[in-house]
């Protein structure tokens, strides 16, 4: 389904890593036609609205200029007071290209837009959204990009409209050349000259740009980009290392830096560092309002250097310098151990779906290795295994035949997915080959579970092999065909081609695959908003179906039993000033496996 020139499925939601180019490429007119004319014979829907395509082509053109320009339909522009905070009505100056133009081009004010920015960023300084205001926010930019939509299609935006754009920024180009948003950027902190500013702004960047727009009109994960920013994406997701001190951080901006965790081993623990700790400053230098990616690239470094953090530490008044000396640390993607807590639970969790590297075992092989490890460790220790966790949170996809292996191993037979795309056969999978254990199972997943995850989750819900604990999954059920842009090997196009269906015949699309029984992943056993695909603009619709999974399991006698004898609150308040922060989903889901090993 997803070809590179073999045919091979992909249906991973990660957003694309952004890279500079290390060699020279170009993008063309005639590139942006051969976008247009693979979405005509690959894309999922034969009907998309065209207009609304160059539409979003001219405004991503527009925008990926170094001094960004905006388009607007006339008739939104005037009232755009009704839609926007009165902080985001940005000062400029409007023109159109041609005078009998029902569009315009908005040129903002950049050195007041800043003064706004900042102020704007001075005002919200350490806040962080509610649950309500986040929803809140959502539905207005929906209602704000609905409205916009509606107004385009009043004034039926043509290919030739688009042409116009395009010449305009062809023949003006040298004007907008200069980037207006450095001052914005600086509002992150002391920035070094990145190897992407050197390059020289080229129409390749807004053809690219007008490209993505047009992809982008269709759905949130369908895109164009350099061949070397896949392979980096996908290096984020398969095994690998770097150099630094080992340590999960979250935050940044106009928030604090905490580290959620040190890593099991790592050189942060080792020096000291806790969960929890606010990171003020590295090496000295303060980091506030420093975005988050910036922060790590000062802490990282290469191994045996050092680099010392200061820190803040709730019961201390003070802040504590620490040094830590940076090491290689080693990501795998498979990762396997007894669980600490109830050493005949194995554990073993999945960050993707990938291909290995060179020299490494397939992803199923190196389960199934795991797995036989822990049941001789366990039998050798006295204490045999009971159950199997699969864990699969914060697991965004990747290959199609990867799920279907995996699935595999925990099915016995029956069907494990099928695929739907227009003007073929449906393809189903099945399960085919014997399974790797017949231990009761256990799935953990949360919102970033997606695509080749869910998966992996429906089949086993379905088939009643094992119990799905956590939250629900974040609800992406198409399958992207991913090929080398013809006639322009640099570039790879990835674009909907099909929809994936659980075994009941229902798709996840939106909806996701609910958990068995929620489980909270925060302190407090709290479900607060997630991101999700249905919050995402343009996604593709749900398509109803009837069916109800119903669960193999006796939940409430699960329920009752993790009730009378669960162990999780009293663990958890024990070790709440732990330096390695608890596994709040794990510990809780260990009662619900205790319910389901003794319930019947």
């Amino acid at each position: 389904m997803l070809s590179f020139a073999f045919p091979v499925g992909f249906i991973s939601c990660e957003p694309e890593a952004k890279k500079a180019q290390n060699r020279e490429t170009n993008f063309t007119y005639v590139d942006f036609e051969t976008v247009i004319r693979t979405v005509d014979k690959l894309y999922i829907d034969k009907h998309i609205n065209v207009n609304r395509a160059y539409t979003d082509a001219a405004s991503f053109a527009f925008l990926s200029l170094p001094h960004p320009l905006y388009i607007y339909p006339e008739s939104y522009f005037k009232e755009r007071e009704k839609y926007d905070d009165k902080e985001d009505l940005w000062p400029g100056t409007t023109f159109k290209i041609s005078p009998s133009d029902k569009f315009v081009v908005f040129d903002p004010d950049y050195t007041q837009v800043e003064k706004i920015q900042k102020e704007k960023r001075k005002k919200n300084e350490n806040r962080k959204l509610s649950d309500a205001e986040l929803k809140k926010l959502i539905e207005k930019e929906k209602l704000k990009k609905s409205v916009i939509s509606a107004r385009w299609e009043e004034i039926n935006f043509s290919r030739k409209d688009f042409d116009r754009v395009v010449t305009y920024i062809q023949d003006n180009l040298d004007k907008y050349k200069t980037p207006v948003l450095k001052g914005l950027v600086e509002l992150d902190g002391e920035l070094d000259e990145e190897e992407e500013d050197k390059k020289e702004f080229r129409m390749e960047q807004v053809f690219v740009a007008a490209a993505n727009g047009y992809l982008n009109s269709l759905d949130p994960h369908s895109n164009v980009f350099l061949e070397e920013v896949w392979e980096e994406s996908m290096s984020k997701i398969s095994d690998g290392s770097f150099e630094g001190i080992g340590a999960i951080l979250s935050g940044g901006g106009s928030r604090e830096v905490i580290v959620e965790n040190p890593l099991e081993g790592s050189p942060a623990l080792k020096a000291g560092i806790r969960s929890g700790d606010n990171i003020v400053a590295v090496d000295g230098k303060l980091i506030k309002n420093l975005s988050l990616d910036k922060v790590v690239k000062k802490i990282k470094g290469p191994k045996a250097t050092k680099v010392v953090l200061t820190i803040s530490r709730k019961g201390n008044t003070g802040k504590i310098d620490i040094e830590v000396i940076r090491d290689k640390i080693t990501i795998k993607n498979v990762t396997y151990h007894l669980v600490k807590e109830n050493p005949q639970v194995a554990y073993i969790k999945l960050t993707g779906f990938v291909k290995p590297g060179s020299g490494e075992a397939a992803i199923d092989t190196q389960i199934a290795d795991a797995l036989a490890e822990m049941e001789r460790t366990a039998k050798d220790n006295g204490k045999p295994l009971k159950a199997v966790i699969l864990d699969l949170r914060g697991n965004s996809g990747g290959y199609l035949d990867l799920a279907v292996d995996i699935a595999d191993m925990f099915i016995e037979r029956g069907l494990i997915v099928s695929t739907k795309t227009p003007g073929r056969s449906d393809d189903e999978k099945h399960a085919k080959i014997k399974d790797i254990t017949k231990l009761p199972l256990a799935v953990l997943m949360n919102s970033k579970s997606a695509s080749a995850s869910e998966i992996v989750a429906s089949a086993i819900q379905h088939h009643g092999r094992g119990i799905l604990l956590g939250e629900r999954t974040f609800g992406k059920a198409t399958v992207q065909t991913l090929k080398k842009l013809d006639n322009n090997p640099n570039y790879l196009l990835k674009i909907t081609n099909a929809r994936y269906y659980s075994p009941s015949g229902k798709t996840i699309q939106v909806v996701g695959v609910s958990p068995d029984i929620e489980v909270s992943e925060e302190p407090d056993g709290t479900f607060p908003f997630r991101y999700r695909e249905e919050d995402m603009w343009n996604h593709l619709p749900l398509i109803p179906h009837e069916g109800v999974v119903k669960s193999k399991f006796n939940l409430n006698a699960i329920k009752e039993y993790a009730k009378k004898n669960g162990k999780a609150d009293s663990y958890l308040k024990e070790h709440s000033n732990d330096a390695i922060k608890p596994d709040f989903m794990l510990i809780r889901s260990l009662d619900y496996i205790e319910g389901m090993l003794n319930t019947k």
